[in-house]
Protein backbone atom coordinates (compact mmCIF):
# COMPACT_ATOMS: atom_id res chain seq x y z
CA UNK A 1 0.00 0.00 0.00
CA UNK A 2 2.76 2.41 0.93
CA UNK A 3 4.65 1.64 -2.28
CA UNK A 4 1.55 2.15 -4.43
CA UNK A 5 0.76 5.43 -2.68
CA UNK A 6 4.39 6.54 -2.91
CA UNK A 7 4.59 5.74 -6.62
CA UNK A 8 1.40 7.71 -7.31
CA UNK A 9 2.63 10.63 -5.19
CA UNK A 10 6.01 10.63 -6.95
CA UNK A 11 4.33 10.49 -10.34
CA UNK A 12 2.07 13.42 -9.43
CA UNK A 13 4.99 15.42 -7.99
CA UNK A 14 7.08 14.91 -11.12
CA UNK A 15 4.24 15.98 -13.39
CA UNK A 16 3.38 19.03 -11.27
CA UNK A 17 7.05 20.01 -11.16
CA UNK A 18 7.35 19.71 -14.93
CA UNK A 19 3.99 21.22 -15.98
CA UNK A 20 3.15 23.40 -13.00
CA UNK A 21 0.55 23.09 -10.27
CA UNK A 22 -2.10 24.95 -12.24
CA UNK A 23 -4.99 23.38 -14.10
CA UNK A 24 -2.91 22.04 -17.01
CA UNK A 25 -0.35 20.22 -14.86
CA UNK A 26 -2.99 18.96 -12.45
CA UNK A 27 -5.10 17.49 -15.26
CA UNK A 28 -2.04 15.66 -16.64
CA UNK A 29 -1.27 14.35 -13.15
CA UNK A 30 -4.90 13.25 -12.80
CA UNK A 31 -4.70 11.28 -16.03
CA UNK A 32 -1.47 9.55 -15.03
CA UNK A 33 -2.51 8.73 -11.46
CA UNK A 34 -5.82 7.35 -12.74
CA UNK A 35 -3.98 5.01 -15.09
CA UNK A 36 -1.55 3.90 -12.37
CA UNK A 37 -4.33 3.16 -9.90
CA UNK A 38 -6.38 1.45 -12.64
CA UNK A 39 -3.56 -1.04 -13.26
CA UNK A 40 -3.57 -1.99 -9.58
CA UNK A 41 -7.37 -2.16 -9.59
CA UNK A 42 -7.36 -4.33 -12.71
CA UNK A 43 -5.08 -6.90 -11.09
CA UNK A 44 -7.43 -7.08 -8.08
CA UNK A 45 -10.55 -7.22 -10.26
CA UNK A 46 -9.47 -9.52 -13.08
CA UNK A 47 -6.57 -11.39 -11.47
CA UNK A 48 -8.63 -14.47 -10.61
CA UNK A 49 -9.91 -14.81 -14.16
CA UNK A 50 -6.46 -14.15 -15.57
CA UNK A 51 -4.99 -16.88 -13.37
CA UNK A 52 -7.77 -19.30 -14.38
CA UNK A 53 -7.17 -18.54 -18.05
CA UNK A 54 -3.37 -18.62 -18.09
CA UNK A 55 -2.70 -21.15 -15.34
CA UNK A 56 -0.35 -21.65 -12.41
CA UNK A 57 2.26 -18.99 -13.22
CA UNK A 58 -0.38 -16.32 -12.52
CA UNK A 59 -1.77 -17.83 -9.30
CA UNK A 60 0.19 -15.28 -7.19
CA UNK A 61 -1.90 -12.50 -8.78
CA UNK A 62 -5.06 -14.30 -7.71
CA UNK A 63 -3.73 -15.00 -4.21
CA UNK A 64 -2.78 -11.35 -3.69
CA UNK A 65 -6.03 -9.83 -4.97
CA UNK A 66 -6.76 -8.23 -1.59
CA UNK A 67 -3.32 -6.64 -1.50
CA UNK A 68 -3.72 -5.30 -5.04
CA UNK A 69 -7.12 -3.89 -4.07
CA UNK A 70 -5.70 -2.13 -1.00
CA UNK A 71 -2.76 -0.86 -3.06
CA UNK A 72 -5.27 0.54 -5.55
CA UNK A 73 -7.20 2.28 -2.75
CA UNK A 74 -3.97 3.79 -1.41
CA UNK A 75 -2.75 4.95 -4.83
CA UNK A 76 -6.15 6.39 -5.66
CA UNK A 77 -5.90 8.69 -2.62
CA UNK A 78 -3.34 10.70 -4.59
CA UNK A 79 -5.82 10.98 -7.46
CA UNK A 80 -8.50 12.17 -5.03
CA UNK A 81 -6.05 14.69 -3.59
CA UNK A 82 -5.44 16.07 -7.07
CA UNK A 83 -9.20 16.47 -7.58
CA UNK A 84 -9.38 18.40 -4.31
CA UNK A 85 -6.45 20.53 -5.49
CA UNK A 86 -8.18 21.20 -8.82
CA UNK A 87 -11.24 22.43 -6.93
CA UNK A 88 -9.07 24.51 -4.58
CA UNK A 89 -7.41 26.37 -7.47
CA UNK A 90 -10.79 27.19 -8.97
CA UNK A 91 -10.84 24.67 -11.81
CA UNK A 92 -13.42 22.25 -10.41
CA UNK A 93 -14.91 19.76 -12.85
CA UNK A 94 -18.58 20.01 -13.74
CA UNK A 95 -20.98 18.85 -11.00
CA UNK A 96 -22.05 15.90 -13.18
CA UNK A 97 -18.53 14.48 -12.82
CA UNK A 98 -18.94 14.40 -9.04
CA UNK A 99 -22.43 12.91 -9.30
CA UNK A 100 -21.18 10.10 -11.55
CA UNK A 101 -17.84 9.30 -9.88
CA UNK A 102 -18.69 9.75 -6.18
CA UNK A 103 -20.51 6.40 -5.73
CA UNK A 104 -17.69 4.32 -7.27
CA UNK A 105 -15.21 6.32 -5.20
CA UNK A 106 -17.21 5.46 -2.07
CA UNK A 107 -17.13 1.81 -3.16
CA UNK A 108 -13.33 1.87 -3.17
CA UNK A 109 -13.12 2.80 0.48
CA UNK A 110 -16.09 0.65 1.54
CA UNK A 111 -14.26 -2.34 0.09
CA UNK A 112 -11.06 -1.28 1.85
CA UNK A 113 -12.99 -1.08 5.13
CA UNK A 114 -14.50 -4.53 4.61
CA UNK A 115 -11.06 -5.97 3.91
CA UNK A 116 -10.80 -6.06 7.72
CA UNK A 117 -11.54 -9.70 8.56
CA UNK A 118 -14.22 -9.26 11.29
CA UNK A 119 -16.17 -6.80 9.13
CA UNK A 120 -15.88 -9.04 6.11
CA UNK A 121 -16.99 -12.07 8.13
CA UNK A 122 -20.02 -10.14 9.38
CA UNK A 123 -21.26 -9.98 5.79
CA UNK A 124 -21.28 -13.75 5.57
CA UNK A 125 -20.27 -16.21 2.89
CA UNK A 126 -22.62 -14.72 0.31
CA UNK A 127 -22.68 -11.05 1.36
CA UNK A 128 -18.96 -10.39 1.01
CA UNK A 129 -18.50 -11.93 -2.48
CA UNK A 130 -21.64 -10.19 -3.65
CA UNK A 131 -20.59 -6.79 -2.26
CA UNK A 132 -17.08 -7.21 -3.63
CA UNK A 133 -18.23 -8.20 -7.10
CA UNK A 134 -20.89 -5.49 -7.41
CA UNK A 135 -18.70 -2.71 -6.02
CA UNK A 136 -15.69 -3.67 -8.13
CA UNK A 137 -17.81 -3.92 -11.25
CA UNK A 138 -19.18 -0.44 -10.58
CA UNK A 139 -15.62 0.86 -10.19
CA UNK A 140 -14.66 -0.93 -13.43
CA UNK A 141 -17.61 0.70 -15.18
CA UNK A 142 -16.51 4.15 -13.97
CA UNK A 143 -13.01 3.59 -15.36
CA UNK A 144 -14.44 2.21 -18.61
CA UNK A 145 -16.58 5.31 -19.20
CA UNK A 146 -13.37 7.31 -19.33
CA UNK A 147 -11.19 4.85 -21.21
CA UNK A 148 -13.76 3.83 -23.83
CA UNK A 149 -14.73 7.30 -24.98
CA UNK A 150 -13.17 8.58 -28.16
CA UNK A 151 -11.26 11.74 -27.37
CA UNK A 152 -11.36 14.74 -29.70
CA UNK A 153 -7.79 14.27 -30.93
CA UNK A 154 -5.95 11.94 -33.30
CA UNK A 155 -5.70 8.17 -33.42
CA UNK A 156 -1.97 8.02 -32.58
CA UNK A 157 -2.39 9.93 -29.33
CA UNK A 158 -5.50 7.88 -28.49
CA UNK A 159 -3.58 4.66 -29.13
CA UNK A 160 -0.94 5.67 -26.61
CA UNK A 161 -3.13 7.28 -23.95
CA UNK A 162 -6.33 5.25 -24.08
CA UNK A 163 -6.26 2.09 -26.18
CA UNK A 164 -4.35 -0.19 -23.76
CA UNK A 165 -6.66 0.89 -20.94
CA UNK A 166 -9.74 0.51 -23.14
CA UNK A 167 -8.73 -3.08 -23.93
CA UNK A 168 -8.20 -3.82 -20.22
CA UNK A 169 -11.56 -2.15 -19.44
CA UNK A 170 -13.32 -4.62 -21.73
CA UNK A 171 -11.26 -7.67 -20.71
CA UNK A 172 -11.59 -7.01 -16.97
CA UNK A 173 -15.32 -7.77 -16.56
CA UNK A 174 -15.05 -10.79 -18.87
CA UNK A 175 -12.23 -12.25 -16.77
CA UNK A 176 -13.88 -11.28 -13.49
CA UNK A 177 -17.24 -12.85 -14.26
CA UNK A 178 -15.65 -15.96 -15.78
CA UNK A 179 -14.62 -16.95 -12.24
CA UNK A 180 -17.16 -15.13 -10.09
CA UNK A 181 -20.34 -16.56 -11.59
CA UNK A 182 -19.33 -20.22 -11.18
CA UNK A 183 -18.08 -19.47 -7.64
CA UNK A 184 -21.35 -17.79 -6.66
CA UNK A 185 -23.29 -20.76 -8.05
CA UNK A 186 -21.23 -23.23 -5.99
CA UNK A 187 -21.61 -21.04 -2.91
CA UNK A 188 -25.38 -20.81 -3.34
CA UNK A 189 -25.65 -24.59 -3.68
CA UNK A 190 -23.53 -25.18 -0.57
CA UNK A 191 -25.71 -22.84 1.50
CA UNK A 192 -28.99 -24.39 0.28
Amino acid sequence: MASAFGAAALLAALVLTRFGAGEHGTVIALHLTARWSFLLFWLAYAGGGLAALLGPPLQPIKRHGREFGLAFAAAHLVHVGLIVWLCWIGAAPDASVFVFFSPPLACIYILALFSIRPLRQALGRIGWPLLRSLAMTWIAYAFATDFLRIPPYGWVRYSIEYLPFAVLSVAGPVLHFSTVLPSLGRLRRSVS
